[in-house]
């Protein structure tokens, strides 16, 4: 086993670019600027390994355009140190067969290899050996990658992390946050070492010091924002502006026992409020499911379901509409607060017709008058506020009250801060916008849908359910007296009572009262 050549005089290096080929320890991270050169440095320390010894080296970038950069870079570097090497494409392939995806393979005459993908969970689990996250902060499935990626370099292979910065989100702003290299100042020491790894922070600044020919002022002018500016080349991660829930509230409830799927054989010590809020084609509907253990709320099921109808026809099989995947954990919870708005009126006129007195709706269109929950600051001229200004003060204060327990999961993490407090006509307003997602579908084609926030306000409505019932339901059932009394129903009402119906004549049980028959008294006590 030799020793580690050196990159030939012909290649130029920067000084931070020298400093991180000869950092030699095994995790190595980068917050960087952009286009100051860092992903030729890292495909220069690896075409120097796999010429020392024989190696294997894996580089996954954001996109298959970094993965085409990072092999081509690596290419350059062997082609001016004169070393023998076959580069070429194949397919991708693993133990689940050949996938679409195509791989650049560079192998050398000693059996090293670089191989260049694009980053998903499926490629980080492809090959055991030293890895390369190029633009890690920009990838999708961040943490199932990071998850994949770390047990392929468990038996002593290295790892390198390095991107230029991409918000408040995703597994490379927590690792940067972990080793305080998120604000755009730089660490001290710089490379900052912190057990097995070592972090190099360079922003624009520091690399026009050693050489890189940007003109800052140019770029300053190009992008005319301040912000994304300061992202792409000062390191500074962009916050999340008029993020109703801060990061550091979402985070600071994230807890390990809180749990996406209802951990199986689990029997519950406190009750249980389900919200559920209603979507059917471009958005979901999601149901989020919480355990009251004293006054802290435990997530113990977040239901997301991408379109899929309200109700079946008559006639086939209702397995697999939202009125049956929903209704085993209606009937599981004590209570459950739902919107009722517009198309989810149906639904909810179903469910409470099976677990009568124990679902309200909510009409999201609504107002109540200001309580004590909700400052006077929010209020209209009328002096009352939105239903779902009422729902966003509540859910904010159990927060800061430290009385939430949900899971880490990226998605939940993402609508929870999608939630925007805005105003409108001297009043306070809280939206989203529509966030393009993919189906969580394992091994299948992948649909592109969208979320509207729609984990945050499944988990406002499971928040009122377990406050309550407040005015704010009385207003909407107050409303479902008139719908009773009208003669001429819709058809979606009709296939409610239909179904209604047939429940009762399989389970052989007496037409129950309607839930809104009950407006006269408390729906819980």
């Amino acid at each position: 086993m030799g020793s580690r050549p050196s990159l030939p005089a012909v290649l130029q290096l920067r000084p931070y670019q020298q400093r991180w080929i000869d950092d030699s320890s095994r995790f190595k991270g980068a917050v960087k600027s952009a286009r100051v050169g860092f992903t030729f440095a890292t495909m220069g320390e690896a075409v120097l390994d796999c010429l020392a010894r024989p190696a294997s080296w894996t580089a996954l970038g954001a996109a298959k355009a970094q993965a085409i950069e990072a092999v081509d870079a690596a290419q350059k570097i062997r082609e001016a140190m004169g070393a023998v090497a076959e580069m070429y494409d194949e397919p991708f392939a693993d133990e689940l067969g050949v996938s679409s995806e195509t791989q650049t393979r560079i192998q050398f005459a000693n059996g090293s290899r670089i191989i260049a993908l694009p980053a998903n969970p499926r490629t980080a689990r492809g090959y055991p050996g030293n890895a390369i996250l190029d633009e890690y902060a920009h990838v999708q499935d961040s943490y199932s990658i990071w998850a994949a990626i770390a047990r392929q370099v468990a038996l002593g292979h290295k790892l390198r992390a390095l991107s230029t910065p991409n918000g408040e989100q995703g597994k490379f702003f927590d690792l940067a946050r972990e080793f305080g290299l998120t604000d755009g100042v730089a660490p001290s020491p710089n490379p900052m070492r912190k057990g097995a790894w070592s972090w190099h922070w360079v922003d624009i600044h520091t690399a026009v010091r050693e050489g890189c020919p940007i003109d800052i002022e140019e770029m300053r002018d190009l992008f005319k924002d301040e912000e994304i500016f300061s992202q792409e080349f000062l390191c500074a991660f962009l916050k999340a502006a008029g993020a109703w829930l801060p990061l550091a509230l979402i985070a600071g409830a994230e807890d390990a026992d809180a749990t996406m799927d209802w951990p199986p054989g689990y029997v519950p010590a406190g009750p249980l409020s389900l919200g559920i809020d209603v979507g059917r084609d471009g958005d979901r509907t999601v149901a989020w499911l919480d355990e009251m253990i004293g006054d802290v709320a435990w997530t113990r099921m977040v239901m997301r379901l991408h379109n899929v109808p309200f109700f079946s026809p008559e006639g086939e099989r209702r397995h697999n509409d939202q009125a049956r995947l929903l209704l085993p954990w209606v009937q599981m919870a004590t209570r459950t607060a739902m919107d009722s708005t517009g198309i989810g009126l149906g639904l909810f006129e179903f469910l409470a017709s099976q677990c009568p007195g124990r679902v309200m709706g909510v009409n999201f269109g609504g107002s109540v008058p200001v309580g004590e929950n909700v400052p006077a600051s929010f209020a209209s001229r009328t002096g009352s506020v939105k239903i779902k200004t009422d729902l966003a003060v509540r859910m904010k204060q159990r927060f800061e009250q430290g009385k939430n327990r949900i899971p880490h999961h990226p998605e939940v993490r993402q609508e929870l801060q999608a939630v925007k407090r805005e105003y409108s006509g001297g009043a306070i307003k809280f939206e989203a916008p529509r966030i393009e997602i993919d189906t969580a579908v394992a091994g299948g084609v992948k649909r592109k849908v969208f979320a509207h926030a729609d984990s945050f306000w499944a988990k406002a409505l499971a928040d009122l359910a377990a406050a309550g019932a407040p005015a704010a339901v009385l207003t909407t059932l107050e409303q479902r007296e008139e719908w009773k009394r009208r003669e001429n129903r819709g058809v979606l009402s009709q296939l409610t009572a239909q179904l209604a119906a047939h429940e009762r004549e399989i389970s052989g049980k007496a037409e129950p009262q309607e839930a809104f028959a009950r407006e006269r008294k408390p729906l819980w006590s």
